[in-house]
């Protein structure tokens, strides 16, 4: 098996070397995989955007709730100085 996956290592080190190779490589990455990934980002865009508002929506709606919390609101109190917390 090692001599094996070392023959495949050298052939593959050896190809990546080769110009050819690596103009083919770049023909495929610009006129394949590039407009993909464009086309992939695009169409992620709408669901991701909508992901970010529903996360604000839902972090101002637990801003609001701990806000209007009894428990929070005598912590305020206590942390201002205003009131004693009870005993």
């Amino acid at each position: 098996m090692p001599l094996l996956r070392r023959a495949l290592w050298m052939a593959a080190k050896r190809a990546a070397a080769d110009p050819r190779v690596q103009a083919k490589a770049r023909e495929v990455l610009q006129e394949e995989i590039v407009p993909r990934v464009r086309t992939a980002v695009d169409v992620a865009k709408p669901e991701i955007r909508r992901a970010r508002d529903n996360v604000q929506r839902a972090g101002q709606e637990i801003k609001k709730a701990v806000l209007e919390s009894a428990a929070s609101s005598r912590a305020r109190d206590f942390l201002e100085g205003t009131k004693k917390p009870p005993e």
